[in-house]
C-alpha cells in the first residue's frame, strides 16, 4: 500500500504535539506525524521528540530495519495509535520484545508503524545532496507548476531563496482521491517517493515531454540535488517537520 493509498482510506494528519496532548482521543486511528527521532527502545523501537509534550512510543512493524538518520534530521511517521500491549504486537507482527524493556510502557498509547521515512525540507534535500540519494524520503513544501510538462512539478519551501527547486516527477497518477490537475500552484503538499540521482535516462523515463536538448539544458542547471520519484502526493495536513 502506496502512502497517497493510506490517505485515500482516511488516514488522519495530526501533529506531534496533537497526539502527545490529546493521544488517548485517537487510540485506533491511522496517523501520519513529522518529528526529530529520540532514544531507541530495544530493538524494533524508538521515541518521537514533539517540541512541546511527552515524548511518544512507536513500534517499527514494516517487516525491514529502519537506518535512523544524522542528528537533527527528522522522519515521518505513519501508523495507528493504539494501547501498548507487548503480547500482541508481538502475536500480530512477529516481533520479539524484551519484557524487561518494555514492561513500564504496557497500557501506554503507542504508534504502530507501517511506514517510516526520512523527512527532509526541499532546502535540506539541496544542501545534504548525498545524505538522501536512494533513500525514501517524505517532503513536505509549496508546489510550482512547470509551464513545459504536466508530469512533474518543483517543490519550493517558505524562505528559501532558489529559482530551481526541487523536481517532482512520476505524478501522472490520481492525487488524494482526484487528478493530477488538481494539484495547485503554491499548494502546501506531502511527497512521498525515493530520491534518486539526476539523468537524462531518468527524465526520459518519466515521459515529460522534453526533447533532449531540454533535458541537458535542465541538467546543467539542476546540481547537486536529487530528483524525487513520487509514489504518493496529498495535501500537507501536518506542520513542517522540526529541525530543519
Amino acid at each position: 500500500m502506496s502512502p497517497n493509498d493510506e490517505i485515500q482510506e482516511g488516514q488522519t494528519n495530526v501533529t506531534t504535539e496533537d497526539i502527545s496532548s490529546d493521544v488517548s482521543s485517537l487510540i485506533g486511528q491511522q496517523v501520519t506525524i513529522r518529528s526529530l527521532v529520540g532514544e531507541t527502545v530495544g530493538e524494533s523501537s524508538f521515541f518521537v521528540e514533539p517540541e512541546n509534550g511527552e515524548s511518544i512510543l512507536v513500534l517499527n512493524t514494516t517487516g525491514a530495519p529502519f537506518e535512523f538518520p544524522t542528528a537533527g534530521v527528522p522522519i515521518q511517521v505513519t501508523g495507528e495509535v493504539q494501547s501498548f500491549v507487548a503480547a500482541d504486537i508481538e502475536d500480530e507482527y512477529g516481533l520479539d520484545l524484551d519484557e524487561g524493556v518494555y514492561a513500564e510502557y504496557e497500557g501506554q498509547p503507542a504508534i504502530v508503524a507501517q511506514s517510516l521515512a526520512f523527512a527532509p525540507n526541499p532546502e535540506d534535500l539541496y544542501e545534504k545532496y548525498s545524505t538522501y540519494l536512494n533513500q525514501q524520503i517524505a517532503v513536505e513544501g509549496d508546489v510550482r507548476l512547470l509551464d513545459t510538462t504536466d508530469g512533474a512539478f518543483a517543490l519550493f519551501e517558505e524562505g528559501w531563496v532558489d529559482d530551481i527547486g526541487i523536481l517532482v516527477v512520476g505524478i501522472d497518477r490520481n492525487v488524494a482521491g482526484g487528478p493530477v490537475d488538481a494539484i495547485q500552484e503554491g499548494e502546501n503538499v506531502v511527497v512521498t517517493g525515493v530520491a534518486r540521482q539526476p539523468s537524462a535516462e531518468l527524465l526520459q523515463e518519466y515521459n515529460l515531454d522534453w526533447d533532449d536538448n531540454e533535458i541537458q539544458e535542465f541538467l546543467s542547471r539542476y546540481t547537486e540535488r536529487p530528483i524525487i520519484v513520487a509514489d504518493g502526493v496529498y495535501p500537507s495536513a501536518v506542520d513542517p517537520a522540526p529541525g530543519s
